[in-house]
């Protein structure tokens, strides 16, 4: 581990957050599940409740599950890496570069809905069109990116406790994913959505505490104008090449750019390969699936990009100008102590509190995705389909529940391995987008496109990772000399393995794709998991029937009429089979969607998408150009613009979950009410 020259808190404040907060707040989600399994409709014993929240949570609640699970430690650390070093260029890039996946990942939430309206993960659509072979390429690549996002997260959460407290890193390993592993067990993915809220919640604050004490407070920079003073300062004495002007007020940077690409590709791989954000998708009530991936990635831009132009550029402009900041090398920066070092220098104690409570609540939220991510998929993709195909409910609530444990233990293994390696937060992040974005587009087009086909999508997959791991290794010795840990590390290393990675595999399974379409039709997979009388209807024409919810159907044929008797009248109820309907097109209907409506909210989803991605990725970045060097009035436009942004963040997912949850909420305490009467 990197000596740390932000260790101004103790080994007891430590303890206190890895253990006393992470199993507190374990506690109270226990108290939380509870009350839900006794006062609510929702119980966690039900499998569909655990693995995918009933599919009835609602949009401003995914939301908050989609900000929250994409707030890792990378988000916070290393944005703030890339502005200490490349300038406000490095925070623009690495929000705007990661916020461009989840805006198409609401996408593929509209056509699983409309495709798989049944689905526990998208792998079982992957199953069903290709078959178990080419399944089991996908679910390596899955699970894959499952366990590099656990290891950052681990790796990142324990380094920021260790640099600030110096607890031992080891300790910080195991502690941090088991605390998590307490109330995801127990309370399953609705319990992981309300942790996120509360997680994301304490984002919003720590976040508005630095960006105050930054630019409006009296402290060190306390204004714009001191900020612009120092920053120009710096770039005198230590100018950043590629930059206009060797300056950190630019967006005329060669290597926030070259960091930009990178950063697509390997958020796109996080994304799209990672059944946590898919699982979204399908735990959200159907009608507003796409809605809240959009909500989501509005509301998550501003956190790493406000967060990293405060921290960035404050350790930046006080860092050789200030003694209560701590000079970095450039192995600390890569282990992501910019802002740490700046908190301390900008709040002492406090401002080391602050920002470990605020890595803290990053590190479990995500963890705790990251855990019922990899049960789902191990649950309904391994273990049913290849060890145990006539799992009953009651069996894979136990697979579930003991794969978070074991995941748990996994995180902190690999972990341990990493850090006794010598591998940074940083080599990660922009390595693994080499390692899965081979499976990016074939996993995009299997979901939407039935043109898609599989044999292209696993050569591609094949071949992409082959030549990316090969031309990474190549590159990082041809321009650097050797092939270490550090040269692969450097950015024209993984830029080039990343590319060629994501590009081969887009380009074959297009082309294959386009020469030998499948043209599928989705029929098996709407109808896959669908309920048993899913398209069994109450015949509204009889003059005798009794609508009684104790009516159960005694019939299994779909073919004829089936009749039901209510188990406390006599009297029968004629129940009819709906015709599915070209392609199975009526299951559909039967999850409470309108395919017509459905197919229109995509075409939408598709343009707002596209148009917000061109802003983000050419529009802006051209515009912001425009100045060559910014002035403090350029900054403060950049900087208030950011601030806005993060109020319609605040809304977005801090007072919108709670007012949608309003008449939930109401039957609980009124539930609650009657519970303490009663005993009274």
């Amino acid at each position: 581990m990197v000596e740390s020259p932000a260790q101004v808190l103790g080994q007891g404040v430590g303890w206190a957050v890895v253990v006393g907060l992470g199993f507190a707040f374990a506690a109270f989600m226990l108290c939380i599940t509870f009350l839900q399994n006794r006062f609510t409709d929702h119980s966690t014993k039900s499998i569909e409740e655990f693995n995918s929240a009933s599919r009835s949570v609602k949009p401003g609640l995914v939301a908050a599950g989609i900000v929250s699970a994409w707030t890792w430690a990378a988000t916070l650390l290393q944005s703030s890496t890339v502005t200490f070093q490349y300038g406000v260029s490095g925070a623009y890039w690495y929000a705007a570069g990661a916020m461009v996946q989840i805006l198409l990942c609401s996408i593929m939430a509209c056509k699983i809905k409309s495709s798989a309206p049944f689905c526990s993960t998208y792998l079982e659509v992957i199953r069903i069109r290709y078959g178990k072979m080419i399944h089991a390429v996908f679910i390596f690549f899955a699970l894959v990116t499952n366990l590099l996002v656990s290891s950052q997260l681990v790796l990142g959460g324990a380094a920021v406790v260790t640099q600030l407290t110096g607890l031992h890193v080891l300790a910080s390993l195991f502690l941090i994913p088991t605390s998590v592993a307490v109330y995801t067990v127990t309370g399953g993915l609705r319990a992981t959505f309300i942790a996120d809220y509360s997680h994301t919640i304490g984002l919003f604050v720590v976040i508005l505490y630095f960006f105050f004490h930054v630019w409006t407070g009296h402290g060190q920079i306390g204004s714009l104008d001191t900020m612009v003073e120092k920053l120009t300062a710096s770039a005198m004495a230590r100018p950043v090449v590629g930059n206009a002007g060797g300056s950190y007020l630019t967006m005329r940077s060669k290597s926030g750019l070259v960091f930009g690409i990178t950063n697509i590709c390997g958020n796109l791989a996080t994304v799209f390969c990672d059944q946590s954000y898919h699982q979204r998708s399908i735990a959200s009530l159907p009608t507003t699936a796409a809605r809240g991936f959009l909500l989501g990635g509005s509301c998550w831009f501003p956190i790493p990009f406000l967060f990293a132009t405060t921290m960035g550029l404050a350790a930046r402009a006080l860092m050789h100008t200030d003694p209560s900041m701590a000079v970095l090398t450039d192995e600390q920066v890569t282990a992501g102590l910019a802002a740490p070092s700046a908190a301390v220098a900008l709040a002492g104690k406090g401002g080391a509190v602050a920002v470990l409570i605020l890595l803290f609540l990053a590190v479990t939220s995500a963890t705790s995705a990251q855990q019922i991510a990899v049960s789902s998929v191990f649950a309904f993709d391994v273990y049913k389909v290849y060890v145990k195909r006539d799992a009953d409910a009651k069996h894979m609530q136990y697979i579930t529940h003991g794969t978070v444990i074991v995941w748990a233990l996994v995180m902190a293994v690999f972990g341990v391995i990493w850090h006794y390696a010598g591998i940074s937060l940083g080599w990660l992040y922009l390595m693994m987008g080499i390692i899965v974005a081979p499976a990016v587009f074939p996993i995009f087009a299997s979901l939407t496109w039935h043109k898609t086909n599989r044999v292209g999508c696993v050569v591609g997959m094949i071949v992409g990772l082959a030549l990316g791991i090969l031309v990474w290794l190549v590159t990082a010795y041809t321009y650097y000399g050797s092939v270490t840990v550090a040269t692969t590390g450097e950015q024209y290393s993984t830029l080039a393995g990343n590319l060629v990675s994501i590009c081969t595999s887009t380009i074959i399974t297009l082309v294959w794709s386009l020469v030998r379409p499948q043209n599928y039709t989705f029929a098996e997979t709407r109808a896959f998991n669908a309920p048993v009388d899913a398209l069994y209807e109450p015949d509204h024409t009889m003059p005798s029937i009794d609508h009684s919810p104790t009516t159960m159907s005694i019939c299994s044929k779909p073919e004829v009429e089936c009749t039901g008797y209510d188990l406390e009248k006599p009297k029968a109820v004629v129940m009819h089979f709906r015709d599915p309907g070209k392609d199975n097109i009526e299951y559909v209907r039967a999850a409470g969607l309108d395919p017509a409506v459905i197919t229109s909210t995509a075409r939408r989803v598709i343009a707002i998408s596209i148009i917000a991605s061109t802003c983000l990725i050419l529009v802006v970045p051209a515009i912001a150009q425009a100045a060559r060097i910014w002035t403090p009035a350029g900054l403060g436009a950049w900087i208030w613009l950011g601030f806005v942004w993060l109020m319609w963040s605040i809304f977005g997912v801090g007072i919108l979950p709670l007012w949608e949850a309003r008449a939930e909420l109401s039957v609980l305490f009124v539930n609650i009410g009657k519970h303490i009467r009663g005993k009274a």
